[in-house]
């Protein structure tokens, strides 16, 4: 059925004849008449009673009518709602991310994106590393996070941030009161050490790395967010080796100090993964130009106030362990939730 006859047909039962009706839109009568013929071809049924001095409705007609009148409706909102995303005053974006890029390197930019675009809803997925390019492939998020270039052919990747992996202590910790040399990973045998259990490759790396100094890295705690990581380091609980992202705000207040090591160097880099051919939503293409052009050193990529109702929710939950709980057993005993599993 044509929409544009049933204006036509909707013209004339407002207006009431087919002459005001072709004035109104502009057409001339036969073709106003041409299109109500059409119309009651295809329903089989006449539309209008056709008096002497007036037209009125057939019982088909005002069926018809109510119809009509929801399509064109219908009609004139899914543009409008189209022309909003083509413009982006609405819409969705879905960004699927590790923990790291979710919670400490993606709320800067994204201040941005929505003071720019307030109207676009944006959802953040933390996600497993090795999800994530799937989940671009299957259009399931539009943008991926991820540290290693995807497999996947039609993902195009680029490196946004680039990082590396630091020792850190409580300001209290012998360690943080050192002279300035870089301390050997032999000097971190006897110390305590809690990682976090879902960076299975970065935990991998360093334990190698003490495995090849022929020392022992001694973890007493397996934790599930770096939150959580940086509690217990405050609390003396352990040592932490972390991305220097997660930590930026704590080295800055001095609640937590950077422990040089000679021998620790792991840079880390962060890629954002899109799909290379086919679609990309408007508001996809924006967040990517942002994070592509983004100024990292000058703004942190720092939790702000602005995003952290986007972000918090990702943010995986604290272990039940009580750091300074766990601090006391490990003074008492060496031991703490979790320990000996990654040795």
């Amino acid at each position: 059925m044509d929409l544009l006859h049933l204006e036509h047909f909707l013209a004339v039962v407002d207006e009431g004849t087919f002459t005001r009706a072709a004035e109104r839109l502009n057409r001339t009568q036969p073709a106003v008449s041409q299109s109500i013929r059409r119309l009651e071809e295809e329903v089989g049924s006449p539309l209008f009673a056709r008096d002497i001095h007036e037209i009125t409705l057939t019982e088909a007609g005002r069926v018809l009518a109510d119809y009509a009148r929801r399509l064109i409706t219908m009609r004139d909102d899914a543009l409008r709602q189209v022309s909003e995303l083509r413009t982006l005053k609405a819409g969705r974006l879905t960004v699927a991310a590790h923990e790291s890029a979710a919670v400490y390197l993606l709320p800067a930019p994204l201040r941005h994106y929505l003071q720019k675009f307030p109207n676009i809803k944006v959802g953040i997925q933390r996600s497993r590393l090795a999800e994530i390019p799937r989940l671009v492939m299957d259009r399931e998020v539009d943008i991926g996070f991820v540290k290693d270039e995807p497999a996947f052919h039609e993902l195009h990747a680029v490196e946004v941030h680039s990082d590396e992996m630091m020792l850190v202590a409580s300001p209290q910790h012998p360690l943080a009161q050192r002279p300035a040399p870089a301390v050997p990973i032999r000097d971190l045998g006897t110390e305590q050490f809690v990682l976090h259990h879902q960076c299975s490759a970065t935990t991998d790396r360093i334990l190698a790395l003490f495995e090849q100094h022929a020392t022992r890295c001694k973890v007493v705690a397996e934790l599930w967010s770096f939150e959580n990581v940086k509690s217990f380091v405050r609390e003396e609980v352990g040592l932490a080796i972390v991305p220097g992202i997660t930590v930026r705000q704590e080295l800055a207040d001095g609640t937590l100090v950077r422990v040089p090591v000679r021998e620790l160097s792991m840079p880390r880099r962060t890629m954002m993964v899109y799909r290379d051919q086919g679609y990309v939503s408007d508001s996809a293409s924006e967040l990517i130009k942002i994070v592509r052009s983004f100024n990292w050193e000058q703004h942190g990529g720092l939790l702000t106030k602005a995003v952290k109702a986007v972000v918090a929710p990702v943010v995986a939950p604290v272990a039940p362990v009580a750091p300074a709980k766990a601090a006391a057993a490990a003074k008492r005993n060496g031991k703490s939730a979790g320990a000996g599993k990654l040795h």
